[in-house]
C-alpha cells in the first residue's frame, strides 16, 4: 500500500499509512486522526489503548488478531498496530477510537498480494 487510504465519520478524517503488506510478514499499520483539518492529539483510551482494530478476511470472514504496537515513539495523533496477514486476499479493517466520550468507527480495505 504505497499511498494513504482515507475514511471519514462524524467530522473525523482517519488516514491509514502502511508499507505494502506481504502474507505471513508483520506489517505496521499507522492511523492518524484529524477533525476540521487539525490533528486529534488527545484521544481517550478505548479498551485499554488509543484504538481498537478488527480485521476480517473476505470470503470466509476469518478474524485476524491485531495488537497495538507499543514501545516506540509515534505522533500524538497516531494509532499504530502490528498485523500479520496469514494469507493473500482482501481484508476489511475496522478501527475504533474514542474522543470526547464517544467511540467512532472507520473502515478500510487492504489487499495482500499473492
Amino acid at each position: 500500500m504505497s499511498s494513504a487510504l482515507l475514511d471519514a465519520t462524524n467530522g473525523y478524517e482517519v488516514r491509514l499509512r502502511a508499507d505494502e503488506p506481504m502474507a505471513g510478514e508483520p506489517t505496521s499499520l499507522e492511523f492518524t486522526v484529524s477533525r476540521d483539518g487539525q490533528p486529534v492529539e488527545d484521544l481517550q483510551p478505548y479498551l485499554g489503548a488509543k484504538g481498537h482494530l478488527v480485521a476480517l478476511r473476505e470470503g470466509d470472514l476469518a478474524f485476524l488478531p491485531v495488537h497495538p504496537e507499543e514501545g516506540h515513539e509515534v505522533a500524538a495523533d497516531a494509532i499504530v498496530f502490528a498485523a500479520t496477514f496469514p494469507t493473500a486476499g482482501r481484508y476489511r479493517l475496522y478501527l475504533q477510537f474514542k474522543d470526547k466520550g464517544l467511540v467512532q468507527t472507520v473502515e478500510f480495505t487492504v489487499v495482500v498480494p499473492r
